[in-house]
């Protein structure tokens, strides 16, 4: 039996102090190895909430137990951040002197800027700061009799602006990637059949939900099946819900397509055999898994390579790079959760056998891989050449 030793509640808040500690170890150059969550009775912690070895390994509590049992309540996260801090400082000092308090006091400062609650309020008021600052810009171009004092407004915002940034640690890339997440919603998106030409069918197809919650997954979409019917919605950001829609859209005729011609081209190979001796029976219904499948696996590595990119050009962490990534994918839970929790029914999920036909799957991992996937999905303007091409 594997003992945890962090409250599945707590899972969350233990990862988003974790980020924060790695970066504000790599900050201040501290030799942290490992974090990891420490079981302690109620009747402990006012001794320990937290311990920090010379190896760079710390621990933390995030909920006490009381005889063995974990508390109905964790931590005050403001405790947790803060001994988190506390034990930062000690891989520069071990000990509890004049010199640790004074790097102990600074260290909180530096955790608490980037604490997600903290960071949230801050950036709301950086973007009101900042469209302040451009209405004042903007009266200032136009001229007027109060051109003068409107750029003295622009400048004041500004300098606001920039006082806070310093402050606390953020740079004007934070600054837009917040503001560009209030400007995108989250929406549903109904495929629309009609414009791709996907045929409406009264019952669910396998292969389509399935090639659905790979392009959602990939571009931060959860999907809606409507129950009785081969109808998807992507639930995501209106920028990522319309590629996963295009996406889908455009696959879907494309795949059916290409899996008919491979099928007929093996059979039509294999002796044109009928009954028993169709070498081509269970052949279509292989490719299509095996593309899928395939698709979603370099659906990964873009997903990954678009991180790293990130990572690269922005001069931030991969921890940060990660969570601006997943930022999409937790909005949209949200959304989900906050609309349909609670209901009953659904469409439930569907249980989909592969199909075993070697060369069938081998075809359609060869075909998938034929595709030209660019950072945000298939290149809108090749695509219907891209997908439409294989055989």
């Amino acid at each position: 039996m594997i003992e945890l030793n962090i409250h599945p509640d707590d899972i969350l808040t233990f990862n988003e102090v974790v980020i924060a500690m790695k970066e504000v170890a790599r900050d201040y150059n501290l030799p942290l190895r490992s974090i990891t969550g420490l079981k302690m009775p109620l009747q402990g912690m006012a001794d320990r909430l937290g311990d920090c070895n010379a190896s760079g390994n710390i621990r933390l509590v995030l909920r006490c137990t009381v005889d063995g049992e974990w508390c109905e309540e964790p931590l005050d996260p403001k405790v947790v951040w803060d001994v988190a801090a506390h034990e930062l400082a000690h891989l520069r000092h071990m000990n509890h002197g004049a010199a640790f308090l004074d790097f102990c006091e600074e260290l909180q400062v530096a955790m608490n800027n980037k604490r997600p609650d903290q960071r949230n309020k801050l950036m709301e008021k950086i973007i009101k700061l900042q469209k302040s600052r451009d209405d004042a810009a903007s009266r200032a171009k136009r001229g007027g009799f109060d051109a003068a004092e409107a750029q003295k407004e622009a400048e004041a915002f500004a300098s606001a602006v920039s006082r806070l940034c310093l402050e606390h640690e953020l740079n004007p890339n934070d600054v837009d990637y917040a503001a560009a997440s209030d400007k995108d919603p989250v929406i549903e998106l109904k495929v629309d059949y009609d414009k791709f030409g996907i045929e409406k069918n009264k019952a669910r197809v396998a292969w389509m939900e399935t090639l659905a919650s790979h392009i959602g997954h990939a571009h931060f979409c959860q999907i809606l099946i409507a129950p009785g019917s081969n109808k998807v919605w992507f639930v995501g950001t209106r920028s990522h819900a319309t590629v996963a829609e295009y996406l889908f859209g455009t696959m879907v005729p494309a795949i059916s397509s290409m899996s008919k011609k491979a099928e007929l081209s093996y059979w039509r190979s294999t002796g044109c055999g009928r009954g028993k001796e169709n070498k081509a029976r269970g052949y279509r219904a292989a490719w299509i898994d095996a593309f899928v499948v395939r698709l979603w696996e370099r659906f990964d590595a873009v997903r990954k390579e678009a991180l790293a990119a990130q990572v690269a050009e922005r001069g931030i962490s991969n921890e940060v790079g990660l969570m601006r990534l997943e930022g999409a994918v937790m909005k949209v839970r949200q959304y989900v959760n906050d609309k349909f929790a609670g209901r009953k029914g659904g469409a439930g999920s569907l249980n989909h056998r592969f199909r075993d036909h070697a060369e069938g799957r081998a075809a359609g991992r060869a075909a998938a891989d034929s595709v030209n996937l660019g950072k945000r999905g298939i290149n809108s303007v090749m695509a219907n050449k891209q997908i439409g091409s294989g055989s």
